[in-house]
């Protein structure tokens, strides 16, 4: 990952449609965009939901753990903005 990407504090959150999780820039809370899965309009919540990869709760200033990395990696898909963003 680059140095950007690793500074970036992320949601994550289940489509309501497709029921795929997706991880999101903390930055787009609160905006509509494009599930990366299904194509259907959603709103990015405030805040991660409970059981998925970053809940509210767990959110650490060391950043993830090996655990929360290994199932990132296997089930959540993250919402890619342009460097310009």
């Amino acid at each position: 990952m680059n140095a950007h990407v690793e500074e970036t504090a992320f949601i994550s959150f289940v489509c309501p449609v497709c029921h795929q999780e997706i991880e999101s820039p903390a930055d787009m809370a609160c905006r509509k965009t494009e599930c990366p899965t299904c194509a259907a309009l959603i709103l990015v919540p405030e805040g991660s939901e409970p059981g998925t990869l970053w809940p509210t709760t767990a959110i650490d200033k060391d950043g993830p753990s090996k655990e929360q990395t290994d199932a990132m990696k296997s089930r959540t898909i993250r919402i890619e903005l342009p460097d310009n963003w």
